[in-house]
């Protein structure tokens, strides 16, 4: 009777060692990982990310990840200075190739942002070398509000106003010596500008400057006597 009851005793114990993580044992006996539930994001600057079978010596390749992959450590380890995080299936993977929900969110965003942007600086390329109609909104000819009211609905949905004093308005202030592509640069008064561009990058904008010329790529003057030295200018994406 007992050695029965013993060999229940070991039958279950076998049962239950069955029935933990793969990685119980090698967390009770390896001091240096901690317990933890935390929610990362693998994110290599949209490369895949590597999974390790170990955080530390001998560790091998077991896989990848794509960037932007969400997933709950279930532990943590410090190794030659280096954070590591254990995820599903006791795979590791290194902490500076994840990001917090919050960082990642962050990324997505400004990449949209960019995105946008260059679709405005594209589509605003585009267009060099077609006519100047005053009142004209495309896509064969412009008129200088007429021709940012275009790519921006064009390339991001956003509608503006078809009058450059209207789009004063809309997105935020910048300086015009901090510039990105897309911003719209303002002529003439401040308060009530006469013409409009799209900065296009490299110290150039696009804009429907005049029936003579039609829509043109322009150097953005420094000098505050020239037509082209902008009163202001705005981000609208």
């Amino acid at each position: 009777m007992k050695r029965k009851f013993s060999l229940v005793l070991l039958l279950l114990a076998a049962w239950l060692g069955g029935a933990q993580p793969a990685y119980a044992a090698t967390d009770r006996q390896d001091s240096n990982i901690t317990i933890v539930k935390k929610t990362r994001v693998a994110y290599n600057k949209g490369n895949k990310v590597n999974t390790w079978t170990t955080y530390g010596a001998g560790k091998k390749l077991v896989g990848q990840v794509k960037s932007g992959y969400k997933f709950t450590a279930t532990g943590q380890a410090q190794y030659k200075g280096r954070t590591w995080y254990r995820i599903k299936d006791n795979k590791w993977i290194l902490g500076t190739n994840t990001v917090t929900t919050k960082k990642y969110a962050s990324i997505k965003a400004k990449a949209a942002k960019t995105a946008k942007q260059k679709k405005v600086v594209a589509l605003a390329n585009a267009q060099v070398g077609k006519a100047y109609v005053w009142g004209a909104t495309g896509p064969y000819s412009f008129d200088c509000s007429g021709l940012t009211m275009y790519a921006y609905k064009k390339a991001t949905g956003l509608t503006l106003p078809h009058y450059s004093v209207s789009q004063l308005y809309y997105g935020k202030a910048v300086s015009t010596k901090k510039l990105v592509k897309g911003d719209l640069l303002f002529f003439g008064s401040k308060s009530a500008p006469s013409h409009v561009g799209i900065y296009v990058g490299g110290g150039k904008f696009v804009h429907a400057s005049s029936p003579t010329v039609g829509v043109i790529k322009s150097k953005v003057s420094t000098n505050r006597s020239s037509a082209f030295y902008p009163s202001s200018a705005r981000r609208v994406i």
